[in-house]
């Protein structure tokens, strides 16, 4: 059985290798963010044009996650905070059960994918996410809300269920308002 690791030689590299990143969900649909009453649908319709302009021009392909916090709760939902998410009963086995899911999913792709083979760029969550956030993360209850430097719920059990799988791909994020900043995270990644 070959190994799980996500990195290939330079040669694999050159016969066929299929750059791929794994995207939370809302950056491709932001239907399923929380809707804020009165906001126009434009400002919701989420980042496809640019993101996948760019991936259609540097040939990458692309996963999207599960949204773990429309899954469970629908919309419309209030605004939470990752604390305010790990109170909800059943929320946090959620985000375990579709981590879990997604760690196999991206698994199976990566040793299935033979010729040509895959690599995994990276997973891209969301900036101020209580669920997919990799640096930014609102915690917190009522008026004493505030962001910190740690993972949301997801995005932590993602990682943990990789890890454990023996598949090392990063994670970067993106701020929603500056998708400008995704566009160069991704020119570095396969650079």
């Amino acid at each position: 059985m070959r190994a799980l690791s996500n990195r290939k030689s330079e040669t694999e590299a050159k016969i066929g290798e299929l750059p791929i990143l794994v995207l939370s969900h809302c950056i491709l649909n932001r239907a399923t963010r929380w809707w804020q009453k009165g906001k126009p649908l434009q400002k919701n319709q989420g980042l496809s044009f640019q993101i996948l302009s760019l991936l259609s021009d540097l040939k990458i392909g692309v996963i999207q996650l599960p949204c773990p916090e429309f899954t469970f709760c629908g919309n419309p939902r209030p605004p939470r905070t990752r604390d305010e998410y790990l109170s909800l009963p059943g929320f946090q086995q959620h985000c375990r059960r579709l981590a879990d899911e997604a760690s196999k999913y991206l698994k199976s792709i990566i040793e299935n994918a033979r010729e040509p083979s895959v690599r995994i760029l990276a997973i891209v969550g969301v900036e101020r996410s209580p669920t997919c956030g990799v640096k930014c993360t609102p915690i917190g209850r009522g008026l004493d809300r505030r962001y910190v430097e740690e993972k949301g719920i997801f995005i932590e059990l993602l990682g943990e269920s990789l890890r454990k799988m023996g598949l090392e791909i990063p994670f970067i994020e993106v701020d929603l308002d500056r998708p400008e900043e995704l566009v160069e995270k991704i020119k570095e990644l396969i650079n």
